[in-house]
This record gives structure tokens, C-alpha cells and sequence, in this order.
């Protein structure tokens, strides 16, 4: 009886040493990648910046100086105690904490990976252990395939319109058709079958006949994206590099390798809170997105062609009056106009493009008007790209802001 409790135990633990061995190297790459966002956005956490803090309520207090720096450096202390300990919940409680008091101190730091990051590193970092394992780590594996899978399908839905097809995806493609002229009108194309293409592999992972060919779509797709983007290509964006490569990673770490799973494992859990939140955060309130109800950032519509864009114009006087560290991101565009781009400022600034909302624009317009001298010479231009109920192109004065 002894011997067969023994064996019983040794076979659990024998089962349980690889599920724990991958959801190591998951956290791990999380860890890494994001301490290496971190790394490239100095400015987003503790500046200097001039582009404006965007905070969740007005009455919080901005997070700056000595208290950015200690933040942001104990950010980087608890990633690393919560590689070396082994049941690191206490550094990744503490990491999740600071994070989400600096992104309640700013709506630009909800970038799309410090999103799916913080997520992820919950769900793997806090999750289930001791009694529950293997079970529980399994259980921990299907909520970060959940992230994953749901982040392609909805980032695939969020690309079916024309503004992608036609627009940023021949942006995209840019440095091949520059050097193969010839292979313009083919890769427009292609294009218009990118979305869908998208969803299927996406869906396709949930599948097991599928899996396989699914998950070499999804890596390939990373590799495109990190050879249109990188030093070689666009040289464009580049915190969304080590993003795409850690999306690469986790599909390998989730899906390969001989894990008997099904799209039921991942979708169905009423048991597991985790779970709920997991669903509401990456399939419901996405899917709300498609009408203007839930932000963009949040939904995987990064380059998706479905944003909310914004243009800040002044005229000479207002451009004359506008704070020194702004003036040089103005470009004077024709007779008394000038033009502010909000892209170009949050990313030269804060190596980030900036949180794409209609309130997001309002405020930081609205704080600029407040060092004019004469507050009528700027007009904020917003244009509310969507699925459904997308908006045409609104202009908001000083007084409106």
C-alpha cells in the first residue's frame, strides 16, 4: 500500500514537471519582454516628458520624479525575484501593483502589451499551485491559450475594413513593393484576405486537427510582421518589436508539443474566476469595441486600421504661443496653419503611439489650450474609425475641451 502511494505520487509528480517546466519559461518570456518594453519607454514611466500625463481621474496625482524613478527601478527588482523564487507570488503581486498605479497615473501607458502583459503574468504568476497541481497548471495553461487565441480572432475581426485593406496594409508591406515594384497589385490583394486569414488560424488553434498548422501560420506571421517593421524594413515602432517576438514565443510554449486539449478546455471553465475575467476582458468587451463602447487598445486593434485618429491645428499666433518643448513637433502645413500630430509627438517622446480615445485627444488638447495666450487659435480634429458607428470627422475648440 506504501509502495503504490509512492508510485501513485512519484507518476503526479512526473506529469506535473513539464506543465510546471512551461509555465516557467511562460513567465519567464513575460518577465523578459516586458522588462524590455520597459527598458525601450524610459520616458512613458519617469520622463522627461512633454507629452501630457492622461490620468483615470483628474484628482489623482500625477506619478513623477524620485517617485517614478523608485517605482520604475523596483518594477525591475521584483521581475527579477520573480524569476529566482520559486513560488514568486509575492513579487508579481507587488509588480502587478505598481503597474496598474502607473497606468491609473496615465491612460497612454495602457499600451496593447502592458495589457496583455499584466494579464498574462496574473494569470500565470498568481495562479493556482501546491494541491491543485497538475490540474491547476493546466487550467493556468488554457487561460494564457484563451489570451492568445482571443487576441488573433478579434485582432483579425478588428482588420475587416477598408481602411486596412487598402490603406495600411500597402503601408505595411511597404519595403517589399519598394523593391519589387511588380508585386504591388498581388500583395494589395492579399490584403483584403489578411483578416480572415487571420481569424481562421486564430480559431484554428483551438482545434487539434488544425493546431499544427495553425500555430506555423501564427509564428510566420510574427516573422512578417518583425521583417516589415524592423531595422531592415520600416524601421518603424520599434517597442512593438520585442512584442512580436514574445507573441512568437508564447505559441510555441502554448500550443506545440503533444497537450491533449480542446477548444472546451480553453473556452468552458465556470469554476475558475480567473477564467471569467479572462472572457469579459478578451472576448466580450472586445467585441463591444466594433461600437465605439470599449477601447481600442484593449480590443487588438493596434494597425488594424480601426482607430481613433487626431490632429491638433493652430494658427501662427497659437503656434507662436505654444510651450517651447512643443514647438518643435509643429509643422507648418500652409498659410496660418499648423499642424500638431499626435503620433509623431507621443512617439518621438515617449517611443509609444498614443492611446487612440476621443477623451485621451480632448485632455491633452485641453491642456495645451491652457498655455495659449489667446485660446481661439486651436482646433482638436478627431475622427472615430469603427466597425459599426464609426464617425465622421468632429472639431473641438478650446472652449469645448
Amino acid at each position: 500500500m506504501g509502495r503504490q502511494g509512492r508510485w501513485k505520487r512519484g507518476n503526479a509528480e512526473d506529469d506535473a514537471a513539464p506543465l510546471r517546466q512551461r509555465l516557467f519559461l511562460l513567465r519567464l518570456t513575460i518577465l523578459v519582454a516586458f522588462c524590455i518594453g520597459l527598458v525601450m519607454s524610459p520616458g512613458l514611466w519617469v520622463g522627461p516628458r512633454s507629452y501630457p500625463q492622461v490620468p483615470v481621474w483628474s484628482l489623482l496625482p500625477p506619478i513623477e520624479g524620485a517617485v517614478a524613478l523608485a517605482l520604475y527601478g523596483a518594477l525591475f527588482v521584483l521581475a527579477g525575484l520573480a524569476v529566482i523564487i520559486p513560488r514568486p507570488r509575492w513579487p508579481i503581486a507587488g509588480f502587478l501593483v505598481i503597474m496598474i498605479a502607473f497606468c491609473l497615473a496615465d491612460q497612454t501607458r495602457w499600451q496593447p502589451w502592458v495589457f496583455q502583459y499584466s494579464f498574462l503574468l496574473m494569470v500565470v504568476g498568481l495562479g493556482r499551485g501546491g494541491s491543485a497541481a497538475p490540474a491547476g497548471d493546466l487550467q493556468t495553461l488554457n487561460l494564457a491559450r484563451l489570451v492568445i487565441v482571443f487576441t488573433y480572432v478579434f485582432s483579425g475581426l478588428q482588420k475587416i475594413n477598408l481602411n486596412f485593406m487598402e490603406h495600411e496594409f500597402s503601408w505595411i508591406i511597404t519595403p517589399i513593393t519598394s523593391l519589387l515594384p511588380a508585386t504591388t497589385t498581388p500583395l494589395d490583394a492579399l490584403g483584403f484576405l489578411v483578416p480572415f486569414i487571420q481569424v481562421t488560424f486564430g480559431v484554428g488553434l483551438l482545434t487539434r486537427r488544425f493546431r499544427r498548422a495553425s500555430l506555423a501560420a501564427a509564428v510566420g506571421m510574427h516573422v512578417f510582421i518583425l521583417a516589415m517593421f524592423g531595422p531592415l524594413g520600416l524601421n518603424w515602432n520599434d517597442i512593438v518589436w520585442p512584442w512580436t517576438a514574445a507573441m512568437a514565443v508564447f505559441d510555441v510554449l502554448l500550443f506545440s508539443g503533444n497537450d491533449d486539449f480542446t477548444w472546451r478546455d480553453i473556452v468552458w471553465n465556470v469554476r475558475d474566476f480567473r477564467h471569467g475575467a479572462a472572457v469579459v476582458l478578451f472576448v466580450v468587451l472586445p467585441a463591444l469595441s466594433f461600437f465605439n463602447l470599449w477601447d481600442s487598445y484593449l480590443s487588438s486593434a493596434l494597425y488594424s486600421g480601426n482607430l481613433t485618429e487626431a490632429q491638433i491645428y493652430l494658427s501662427d499666433l497659437g503656434a507662436a504661443s505654444t510651450p517651447g518643448h512643443v514647438r518643435p513637433y509643429l509643422v507648418h502645413t500652409s498659410e496660418n496653419t499648423n499642424v500638431l500630430n499626435l503620433q509623431r509627438w507621443a512617439i518621438e517622446d515617449l517611443n509609444v503611439t498614443p492611446y487612440a480615445e476621443t477623451r485621451v485627444f480632448k485632455t491633452i488638447a485641453g491642456d495645451l489650450c491652457h498655455a495659449l495666450s489667446d485660446r481661439s487659435q486651436l482646433v482638436l480634429v478627431v475622427k472615430e474609425q469603427r466597425l459599426f458607428f464609426s464617425r465622421p470627422e468632429i472639431g473641438f475648440r478650446c472652449s469645448q475641451l
